[in-house]
C-alpha cells in the first residue's frame, strides 16, 4: 500500500483532475490503494507521474542542435549570487553525434537561466585534449579563495584533466592533468568526471573536499568500483584515493548530505542492467561507507543529481533505465528526462517517494539527461539536459526546463 504522509497528501479529486487532463500517467497513478496490497517497489512503480514536458514555456534552449551539430552531456553551476549559472558540455560538429566528444563549450546566464550569452572563450586545448562529459564546480580553499574548475578526461582515457578560473569564470586556464594517483602509485582516471564535490571535515578536524568517480578493479577507466579522492588545497591537487564501493556495474556516483548534515548519501548507477540502481551512506564524513542497497524502481536509472526544495523535500533528476531481464520492466525507448520528488528518509527507509515528473520528452529514446540541476532563491528548479528535442533531422540540443513544486502541485 502506498500512502501520502499527512503533510504531503493531495486529495483524490485533484489527482483525478490531473489524470483527466493528461498530466498524470494513468498507468501508475494511485488514486486509491487496496489496503491489503504492498507493492514490490524494486519491481514496480506505484507512485504517480506528472507530465509537464509539453509546457514549452518552461523550456530554454541553451545550445541548438542541427543536422551536423550535436550538443551533449551538460553540467551546470549556480554561483553564490543566486542568478549566475554556468553551463559546460561536450559537442561534435561532424554530424556523427558520437559520445566522448570534445570538451570546450561553455556559456553563462546572468538571469537564472532565462537567457544565455555567447560562447565563453576558452583555451584551444580544451577542444584538442578534453573529452567526455565535463563537470563544473566552485571550490573554496581554507583561506577563503574561490576557484571554478572544469573537469573532464583526456583523449586516451589516461588521466583526468582540469581547467581553473581564478576570477569567477571570466578567464580560464588550459586543461591540465590533475596528477591523481592511487595507493599503488598508478595514474588515476575514471569513466566520467566527478559529478559531486563536497566539503567535509576529517577525523582530525581538518576540512577537505571529496570527489567521487568510478574505475574497474584493475584500475581501468570503466565501471565496477566507486572511488573517492580528497583535496586539502581547494581542488588544486588531489590524493588519498581509495575504493569505497565495489559492486558490479557501479558507476556515476552522486552525493548529497542529509537534511541534518550528519550523513552523506551516495547514489549509484548500475551499468550492467541486472539490478536496480544502488545507494550507500556514510555517517563519518566519507571515512566509511555502508554496503550498497538497491533503490526502488522509481529511482532506478542513470546520472542522478539531487537538490533540496525550500520545504525540505528532495528532488532528483535522472534518466530512467530499468534492469533488463527476459521480460524488460519497461521499454528504454520510453525513457525521458525525469525528476523524482520525495524525502531523504524515503530513500533511507526503502520507500518510493511522492511522485515522478516527466520534464522533457526524448525523441531518441534513452539518449538523454547527464544533467545539471540548480535551485534558485525563489524556489524554482532549473534542470538542464541534452536531448533530441523534436522529431526530424536535428540532432541533440542542450535545454533547460524550469519548475517549482508548488506550481506543479497546484494545477
Amino acid at each position: 500500500m502506498f500512502e501520502w504522509r499527512e503533510s504531503e497528501k493531495m486529495n483524490t479529486g485533484k489527482w483525478i483532475k490531473l489524470i483527466m487532463a493528461g498530466i498524470i500517467s494513468t498507468t501508475n497513478a494511485l488514486v486509491a490503494a487496496d489496503p491489503g496490497m504492498t507493492p514490490d517497489i524494486l519491481r514496480q512503480i506505484s507512485i504517480p507521474t506528472i507530465d509537464i514536458s509539453a509546457q514549452t514555456e518552461r523550456h530554454v534552449i541553451i545550445a541548438q542542435g542541427t543536422e551536423t551539430e550535436w550538443q551533449g552531456h551538460p553540467h551546470t553551476l549556480l554561483m553564490p549570487d543566486g542568478k549566475t549559472i554556468f553551463c559546460v558540455w561536450q559537442g561534435r560538429r561532424d554530424g556523427s553525434g558520437k559520445h566522448g566528444a570534445p570538451v570546450g563549450y561553455l556559456k553563462r546566464s546572468n538571469d537564472g537561466g532565462l537567457t544565455w550569452g555567447d560562447y565563453i572563450k576558452v583555451p584551444s586545448n580544451w577542444l584538442e585534449t578534453g573529452r567526455g562529459h565535463p563537470t563544473i564546480h566552485r571550490l573554496v580553499d581554507a583561506e577563503g579563495v574561490a576557484r571554478l574548475f572544469v573537469f573532464c578526461r583526456d583523449t586516451e582515457r589516461t588521466t583526468f584533466l582540469q581547467a581553473v578560473s581564478e576570477d569567477e569564470g571570466e578567464t580560464w586556464s588550459e586543461m591540465c592533468p590533475i596528477g591523481l594517483i592511487d595507493p599503488d602509485g598508478a595514474l588515476v582516471v575514471g569513466w566520467t568526471a566527478p559529478i559531486t564535490i563536497l566539503k567535509v571535515t576529517g577525523p582530525d578536524g581538518v576540512k577537505k573536499h571529496l570527489m567521487w568517480y568510478e574505475r574497474t578493479r584493475d584500475g581501468s577507466p570503466s565501471v565496477g568500483v566507486i572511488w573517492q579522492s580528497a583535496s586539502y588545497d581547494g581542488g588544486l591537487t588531489w590524493g588519498e584515493s581509495k575504493a569505497i564501493v565495489d559492486k558490479e556495474g557501479a558507476s556515476e556516483p552522486a552525493v548529497i548530505r542529509s537534511p541534518d548534515g550528519k550523513q552523506l548519501l551516495l547514489l549509484i548507477r548500475e551499468q550492467n542492467r541486472k539490478l536496480n540502481s544502488f545507494f550507500s551512506v556514510s555517517g563519518d564524513e566519507g571515512e566509511n561507507w555502508s554496503e550498497p542497497q538497491q533503490l526502488p524502481l522509481a529511482l532506478t536509472g542513470d546520472r542522478h543529481l539531487a537538490r533540496y526544495a525550500p520545504d525540505g523535500r528532495l528532488v532528483i533528476v535522472f534518466r530512467p533505465f530499468p534492469p533488463i531481464g527476459p521480460t524488460p520492466l519497461q521499454d528504454f525507448k520510453e525513457s525521458h528526462f525525469t525528476a523524482w520528488v520525495g524525502r531523504y528518509e524515503d530513500i533511507i527507509d526503502g520507500r518510493e517517494g511522492q511522485y515522478l515528473v516527466k520534464l522533457l520528452h526524448s525523441h531518441q529514446g534513452g539518449d538523454h539527461t547527464y544533467p545539471g540541476l540548480e535551485i534558485l532563491p525563489d524556489g524554482s528548479f532549473v534542470g538542464t539536459t541534452y536531448i533530441k528535442y523534436r522529431p526530424g533531422p536535428e540532432m541533440h540540443s542542450v535545454i533547460s526546463v524550469r519548475f517549482r513544486l508548488d506550481d506543479i502541485e497546484s494545477h
